[in-house]
């Protein structure tokens, strides 16, 4: 997430008063840039330090992050001086993206130590530096390799800040000195508006100054609502909800890279070998008139003249192999087609068969979209299960428990509405734990979730937002879904997650309400 320095500026005062006096009880390390201060308090609150080139953040976050087992020389350090020590005090300096923690802690010999940590959220120049009270450098994220760099992070010399230009934006700024104080997407959105809509400088400024709410686009963090580009309005407390669904994205795709790269590969093998049946299948269908043309050889022997290349019946040229009579070349005719015959039985097979597979990975790769960390676990299972990876090793009977599977449940305006992450969730949610009577929705035709409203008798309100569960987590803004009672629906044998139904209704949904989006993604 980009941040100006003057967003950071306000986040900082905000969180002032929260960090001091507070015990940090465990550091931990979400990933090779970004780390955990868990605090003692109530609502088992994290201090989130992310040092990404790009997108450099702190943000206080109730929400729970995978964390690295794996340590380096600087996760021990930070352990060592800040572990169960107590924040006395956070600063930050004045037109820099820097942080600095004042920490004290007593070690196990009772002694009483106070060190800095210094946060520096500058992108491309990232860093996060232990120092102590005389600012001394004890340890680095990254140290200088040489010692000629500009800003020299060095163990044992003394810390120095870098020149920082002045970045408090004022109503006497102009669009030059602006450059340096907000952020690129910030920047041009402005001149959008004076160039487009007439806007003034002076009173955007106004607006910049006075500002006390947030706004979202990408990874930009901003103060004022966009005007050329579709930004969100958001509360300090959602943001580290963005910064949870990059961490869980990010922790998706390092941990997980080969799950999709495997439905990435395969899925494009199969869309060609799709491609190839369908020319193989057309150059066999050419063929279908083979039998005529054998036939009509054998009719006609008497205009044959041995060595022809081709003959002339009726207008019709027919190529001919010069090495055999008319009466080999009808029967090398007649093979052909018995030949194009049996290719193009098998060729439908492969077809189908290519089809359904294409069908299982598409839905694989919708899955592995929405799917939570534990997700993906049901994801990879399903994938043994089809021999697309390799299988752990058979336990013993003895040991082996029933697995439960978690589909989601929400509370929607006092029904249960439930639905699936995976093949295995949604058979659990619909053939397990729903009842006859309750009502069953999936989009039509197309993969996506089983949806469950844990009711006989749904209002229209309660079918509408199932309807618009089924939608958004196919990736589909609109279209039809499928909804019939649970007594309606029975599995399709040897197809994990697949249902057949004849009795039914079917709802269409012109566009997913704003409202039922923002909850959704909330959700996940």
């Amino acid at each position: 997430m980009a941040i100006s320095n003057f967003t950071l500026e306000r986040i900082y005062n905000e969180y002032k008063n929260k960090l001091t006096g507070v015990k940090i009880s465990k550091i931990v390390k979400i990933s090779d840039y970004d780390f955990s201060f868990i605090l003692y308090s109530k609502k088992q609150e994290s201090l989130i330090i992310s040092l990404e080139p790009l997108h450099p953040y702190f943000l206080i976050s109730s929400s729970y992050f995978k964390t690295l087992n794996e340590t380096n020389i600087f996760v021990n350090n930070l352990k060592k001086y800040f572990e169960n020590g107590t924040i006395t005090s956070i600063e930050k300096r004045k037109n820099d993206r820097v942080i600095i923690l004042v920490i004290k802690k007593i070690t196990s010999t009772y002694q009483t130590i106070t060190n800095k940590l210094i946060i520096e959220l500058i992108p491309h120049r990232t860093n996060a530096i232990i120092i102590d009270a005389n600012d001394i450098i004890i340890s680095a994220l990254k140290m200088s390799s040489s010692l000629d760099d500009s800003h020299l992070i060095v163990k044992g010399l003394t810390y120095r800040f870098n020149d920082a230009q002045d970045k408090t934006i004022t109503k006497n700024d102009t669009l030059d000195s602006l450059k340096g104080k907000i952020g690129v997407t910030l920047y041009k959105d402005i001149l959008y508006r004076i160039e487009k809509e007439n806007d003034t400088l002076e009173n955007i400024l106004e607006e910049i100054i006075n500002s006390k709410e947030y706004f979202v686009y990408n990874n930009d963090i901003l103060s004022i609502a966009l005007h050329s580009l579709p930004s969100k309005k958001i509360s300090l407390n959602e943001i580290s909800k963005i910064y949870e669904e990059r961490e869980n994205a990010k922790y998706k795709k390092d941990h997980y890279d080969e799950i999709f790269h495997l439905v990435k590969h395969k899925l494009k093998g199969l869309r060609n070998k799709l491609i190839n049946l369908g020319k193989d299948y057309s150059k066999n269908q050419d063929k279908s008139s083979f039998v005529e043309i054998g036939n009509l050889l054998f009719m006609n022997q008497d205009l044959y003249q041995k060595g022809s290349k081709e003959i002339n019946i009726d207008g019709q040229v027919i190529p001919l192999d010069e090495k055999l009579d008319l009466v080999g070349n009808a029967k090398k005719y007649f093979k052909q087609y018995q030949k194009s015959k049996v290719a193009l039985v098998e060729l439908k097979k492969q077809e189908e068969l290519t089809l359904n597979k294409i069908d299982f990975f598409e839905k694989i790769e919708n899955q592995l979209e929405f799917a939570s960390l534990e997700d993906m676990n049901d994801i990879i299972e399903e994938l043994k299960e089809e021999g697309y990876l390799k299988k752990d090793k058979k336990k013993t009977q003895n040991n082996k428990k029933e697995k439960v599977y978690n589909p989601k449940i929400i509370n929607f305006q006092g029904t249960k509405i439930g639905f699936g992450s995976s093949s295995y969730q949604n058979e659990y949610l619909t053939f397990t734990l729903s009842k006859k009577e309750d009502y069953f929705l999936h989009i039509k035709d197309y993969h996506g979730p089983h949806v469950i409203i844990f009711s006989p008798s749904p209002k229209d309100e309660e079918i509408l937002f199932a309807s618009e569960i089924c939608l958004y987590y196919a990736k589909k803004s609109s279209g039809e879904v499928y909804y019939t009672q649970r007594k309606n629906v029975k599995k399709v044998p040897s197809s994990r997650g697949k249902v057949s139904f004849d009795k039914y209704q079917v709802i269409f949904i012109n566009q997913i309400r704003e409202e039922t989006i923002s909850y959704l993604k909330n959700l996940e």
